[in-house]
C-alpha cells in the first residue's frame, strides 16, 4: 500500500490543477472545508470506543480485517481499525451539507461512526449491516448521539437488496462492506440502479488490497461514469450525463 500512496502524493492535485466547474467547487466547498464538520460529540463518542474493553461475538461476512479474524473482538479494536477516521466523516457530513442529501444508503454501519457523520445534515439513512452484535452497539451509539433519521438493517447485503423497491432513488450511496472485487462490483451496479445523475456513489478503502484496487479500476472506466474523484482513502463517482469523462486525484 505503501507504493501505492506515494504514486497518489504524486498525483494529486489541489484547486489549481482542477479544470471542472463541478470538481472545483467540490474541492473547495468539501475537502477543504471537511474539518468544519468534524463533530466533538461523535469523537468523544469514538474515544470512548476506543478505550473499551468489552469483547463482541464478530462474523465476518466480507474479506475480513487485517488486523484480526478471530471470532471474539474487543470494541477498541473494531473501533480502531474499522471506523471511518475523523477526516473522511467531516468529508462525508460535508458533503450532505453542502448538497443538501436527504436519502443515503450505507453498506457497512460497524460500530456506526460513519454513519453519524452522515446522519449529522441527511434527512434520512438506511445503513446495512452483516454482524448482529456490532449492529447492536451502533444502534445503542445512534440513540446515546440522538440520531433518530437512521434505519438500520441486518442481514447479508445480497439479501437486504433484493428487499428494495426497483424504483428507490438515493442521493448519496457509501459503499464500505464486502472488500472483495465480484461483491464490489455487484454493490456497484446496483447504486447505479438506485440513483439519478447527481448522486455521489462513494467506496471506502479503493487501495486496500489488489481485488479493490481492480474493483476501482473497473469502476472509474464505466462507461455510465464521467466523474471519478480519487482521496486515496475514499474513492467517489457520478454520473453527470452530459460533462466530459474525467478522473481527478484530489489532494485532502
Amino acid at each position: 500500500m505503501l507504493n501505492d500512496y506515494l504514486k497518489y502524493r504524486k498525483a494529486r492535485v489541489n484547486a489549481h490543477g482542477i479544470h471542472s466547474p463541478f470538481v472545483f467547487e467540490f474541492y473547495n466547498e468539501i475537502v477543504k472545508k471537511h474539518q468544519t464538520e468534524i463533530d466533538s460529540k461523535i469523537e468523544a463518542l469514538r474515544t470512548n470506543l476506543v478505550r473499551s474493553k468489552k469483547k463482541i461475538s464478530f462474523n465476518e461476512l466480507g474479506a475480513g480485517s487485517r488486523k484480526g479474524t478471530e471470532n471474539d473482538r474487543t470494541v477498541k479494536s473494531i473501533a480502531k481499525h474499522a471506523a471511518t477516521a475523523p477526516k473522511f466523516g467531516g468529508l462525508l457530513a460535508r458533503i450532505c451539507h453542502f448538497y443538501e442529501i436527504e436519502s443515503v444508503l450505507e453498506f457497512g454501519t460497524s460500530l456506526g461512526i460513519g454513519t453519524s457523520y452522515l446522519a449529522k445534515h441527511a434527512k434520512s439513512i438506511t445503513t446495512l449491516e452483516g454482524c448482529e452484535s456490532v449492529l447492536e452497539l451502533a444502534n445503542e451509539n445512534f440513540k446515546t448521539l440522538g440520531y433518530h433519521n437512521v434505519n438500520s438493517k441486518l442481514g447479508e447485503f445480497s439479501t437486504l437488496l433484493n428487499q428494495f423497491e426497483k424504483d428507490t432513488v438515493f442521493d448519496l450511496i457509501y459503499i464500505d462492506g464486502n472488500h472483495r472485487l465480484e461483491p464490489t462490483l455487484d454493490y456497484f451496479e446496483f447504486a447505479l440502479n438506485h440513483s439519478h445523475d447527481n448522486t455521489f456513489i462513494i467506496l471506502d478503502d479503493i487501495y486496500w488490497s489488489e481485488e479493490m484496487k481492480l474493483a476501482w479500476e473497473k469502476i472509474k472506466a464505466d462507461e455510465r461514469i464521467n466523474v471519478s474523484l480519487d482521496l486515496f482513502r475514499l474513492g467517489i463517482v457520478c454520473k453527470r450525463t452530459g460533462q466530459r469523462k474525467q478522473d481527478f486525484v484530489l489532494k485532502i
